[in-house]
């Protein structure tokens, strides 16, 4: 077989096996070969967490670990690193309980020569190599699913970082949303608390949060020992007993917000707004708290995969969001008087119609309240368009504050004109309601010179309380109460007349 490189542990203390093993394996056809060699178990564990190998040949039998003790030490150490079984004892039963536990091989010593051990290794590789590829792919499809069916970030965050804590096998994993300057929160957490012993305390990832160590270019840090590595000052991780940690970008670009909002209010709304400039939104962050961990390149070009999911989530997520509250907006500027801001007549027949229907079913009041300004035209004549539109806000203003139910509608019914809502109001209610509006306008206190009626602006309102009932119509309530309001007209403006 023709090898071109080949980076070995082995964990076996019988010296004499371990020359043995190392000659055979000279033997072959390997351009290069990097074989470590450990001869007790918690020596090969302290070598896993500084260095990656290609794979394992483990002894079952060592001073410090004996049988299938030691397969799960170092398997839950390194869990993606493919492990061959080097031993004695030639037992079937043992061989497959071996290989259900995450074994990639068995051989017995003295009955293989160098080509067959290195066919072993090869086939250990590959075969690891294939399984891990088909989780990555099973993790990249759930993911991908997750972002076409649901369009909850919160959830689709939640799930994604439970899922590659369990992946990668390491202790924690988030997601943290980067807000002004090294502000943000933590959107998304999954930890092992069971590698927490009982006194401690989550770690604190913000307190390390290195957003300027990334670029567009240049998104992942992997350090596998913050104390010894010397790229971060670890005053905090120490602390916070975090050993390893990797960190990758996740970069947002603005240009399809551009685009949304070009559409929804036109381009001249946001014609400054930079495009096609990415800026950080968050980080995918992974950690490990007792120990240094290796990071893998494989890891990590799969996580930065990942994380462009992850950006098309939040991407379609966010646009979604907006989309919706430009629908909002839309609509809300469908039902409101664009001088006043209170609702408009299109609103104000909506929802008389839905409140007739209603009240009719349920045998209650409705009252209605239409109400004037009286002598609008001569006020407009004398101050101007631009004051009395001043005025028509101050006053719609002032009926707006005096409905405080969320059930109450105040809109703007003609140019002047005005009617109010008042569901579930009997006529003691609504009168009361509308000699307040007529006394809180006149307290404004608006100049109104040539007002036959006062000095200041002043209303006249007419109100009106039945209770509906089905085969009857509800421009009856509205006729009544606008034949109140022409009888306090009548009478002489600035007053109150109940139909």
């Amino acid at each position: 077989m023709n090898i071109t490189h080949l980076k070995l542990l082995l964990i076996e203390d019988d010296i004499a096996d371990a020359d043995w093993i190392e000659e055979i394996l000279t033997e072959e056809n390997i351009q290069e070969l990097e074989l470590n060699h450990v001869n007790r178990l918690g020596e090969a564990l302290e070598v896993l967490s500084q260095k990656s190998f290609d794979a394992i040949l483990l002894d079952l039998s060592l001073p410090d670990s004996q049988g299938i003790e030691s397969l799960a030490q170092v398997k839950q150490k390194v869990p993606q690193s493919p492990i061959i079984v080097l031993t004695a004892l030639n037992d079937q039963a043992t061989a497959l309980q071996l290989v259900r536990e995450g074994a990639q091989d068995y051989l017995v010593k003295g009955r293989f020569e160098g080509e067959l051990l290195l066919r072993s290794i090869c086939y250990a590789i590959e075969r690891q190599r294939t399984e891990v590829y088909l989780r990555q792919q099973a993790l990249m499809k759930t993911m991908l699913d997750r972002i076409r069916e649901s369009l909850n970030l919160t959830d689709i965050l939640s799930k994604t970082v439970d899922e590659v804590r369990q992946f990668l096998k390491t202790d924690r994993v988030l997601i943290y949303r980067c807000e002004s300057g090294h502000s943000g929160e933590i959107i998304a957490d999954s930890i092992e608390t069971n590698n927490l012993a009982q006194s401690d305390t989550i770690p604190d990832i913000t307190n390390i949060f290195i957003s300027e160590s990334h670029s567009p270019n240049s998104s992942s840090k992997a350090i596998e020992d913050v104390i010894s590595d010397g790229q971060l000052d670890p005053y905090t991780l120490a602390e916070d007993k975090i050993r390893s940690i990797l960190t990758l970008a996740i970069w947002r670009n603005p240009s399809l917000d551009y685009h949304l909002n070009s559409f929804v209010f036109g381009d001249d709304h946001y014609k400054s707004k930079k495009q096609n400039q990415n800026r950080l939104w968050g980080m995918l962050v992974a950690n490990h708290f007792s120990t240094p961990r290796k990071w893998l390149d494989w890891e990590i070009e799969f996580l930065e995969q990942l994380t462009t999911q992850v950006t098309i989530a939040i991407q379609q997520s966010e646009l979604c969001l907006q989309l919706e509250n430009a629908i909002k907006q839309l609509e809300k500027l469908a039902i409101l008087d664009g001088l006043t801001g209170i609702a408009n007549r299109r609103y104000f027949e909506e929802v008389l119609k839905n409140e007739w229907q209603r009240l009719a079913r349920e045998k209650k009041y409705l009252s209605l309240i239409l109400c004037d300004i009286d002598y609008f035209k001569l006020y407009n004549d004398t101050y101007g368009h631009l004051d009395g539109d001043i005025c028509l806000q101050k006053v719609s203003k002032t009926l707006q504050e005096s409905t405080r139910r969320p059930a109450d509608l105040v809109a703007r019914y003609g140019g002047e004109e005005f009617a109010i809502i008042l569901p579930d109001t009997d006529a003691h209610g609504a009168l009361f309601i509308a000699n307040k509006i007529r006394q809180e306008v006149e307290e404004l206190k608006l100049p109104h010179s040539p007002s036959p009626v006062s000095d200041y602006v002043t209303l006249s309102v007419g109100v009106v309380t039945l209770i509906p009932h089905r085969g009857s119509n509800r421009t009856t309530l509205v006729k009544r109460a606008d034949d109140a309001l022409y009888e306090a007209k009548q009478k002489g403006r600035n007053q109150v007349v109940q139909g």
